[in-house]
């Protein structure tokens, strides 16, 4: 087993290893690829590391979206203020989405 998962680690290990309290490493052991026995939290090297390797991939993404979006925002309000686009087109929406008919 130790060849597979790596060697054993308590709650109070892996809040060192990771720097954290233990209560938060017993709060989250299951995103941290760990177990409950009874009263007792067991992990192992390998999920450990899994675990902050996958957390580690959704943040790269979420950031990488995010920018995204706020490029994609400034390309969208850069164009409206320097008049690319065609200005009826721009006049029909903003009437469509008028809800408090301040353009009717």
């Amino acid at each position: 087993m130790n060849e597979k998962l790596g060697q054993s680690m308590s709650a109070k290990q892996v809040a060192a290893y990771l720097k954290i309290d233990v209560k938060t490493a017993r709060k989250y052991y299951r995103e941290l690829g760990g177990i409950r026995i009874g009263r007792r939290y067991l992990f192992f090297e390998e999920e450990v590391y899994n675990a902050i390797q996958t957390w580690k991939e959704i943040h790269r993404t979420d950031q990488e979206r995010r920018k995204e979006k706020g490029k994609e925002f400034q390309d969208q309000e850069r164009s409206a203020r320097l008049g690319g686009g065609d200005v009826a087109a721009v006049r029909r929406r903003l009437v469509r989405e008028d809800r408090h008919n301040l353009f009717g």
